[in-house]
């Protein structure tokens, strides 16, 4: 049980500590959908600014062979605070999920360092997936993001982070859809 808090923003590794809405609400579906039998579970949370600006937030499973997210929209806009918008959807494939596990991401042990700007307020990723009751969980920096494409880590958050996540492109080609997980 881990937390991580950057500049007054907290991102949960296995906890449910947090008093953010964003993260509130996405521990708390992860939680149902863990009762629920479902073991492959994704959060993610992206922060725009690590100053309170606008972020949001998913969790991503698959049931009965079929992937959804719940996408959580957070406002922080003088005086429009709170999550502005969620949305349920079915998604064309499990290619994010499949990504994780094809590549072995839960191996990779560290963020990458190469970063070609330094920024005082910049943009958080945080990801948890669990699978088979174990919790794989970390948080990047945009900027890391941003100058390390070719680390699995900053690629993972690239795909998480697209806003047409139904389909998944990694050097310009589709990553098949309905591919069983593969998982070690």
């Amino acid at each position: 049980m881990t937390a991580i808090q950057t500049f007054g923003q907290v991102s949960i590794c296995g906890d449910k500590q947090s008093s953010h809405p964003v993260d509130i609400r996405a521990l708390h579906l992860r939680d149902s959908l863990r009762q629920a039998g479902i073991d492959t579970i994704i959060v993610y949370r992206h922060w725009l600014g690590t100053n309170g600006f606008n972020g949001s937030g998913k969790v991503i499973w698959i049931y009965k062979g079929r992937c959804f997210q719940y996408k959580i929209e957070f406002e922080n806009n003088g005086s429009n605070y709170g999550i502005k918008q969620v949305n349920l959807s079915k998604l064309y494939s499990d290619s994010l999920i499949n990504f994780f596990f094809d590549n072995h991401i839960e191996t990779v042990t560290s963020n990458p360092t190469k970063q070609g700007i330094q920024m005082s307020h910049d943009e958080e990723h945080f990801v948890e997936l669990s699978y088979k009751n174990k919790n794989y969980c970390y948080l990047i920096s945009g900027l890391l993001v941003l100058f390390n494409s070719d680390n699995l880590r900053a690629k993972f958050v690239s795909l998480l982070s697209n806003e047409n996540d139904s389909v998944i492109r990694i050097d310009g080609n589709r990553i098949p859809s309905g591919t069983k997980v593969k998982r070690n």
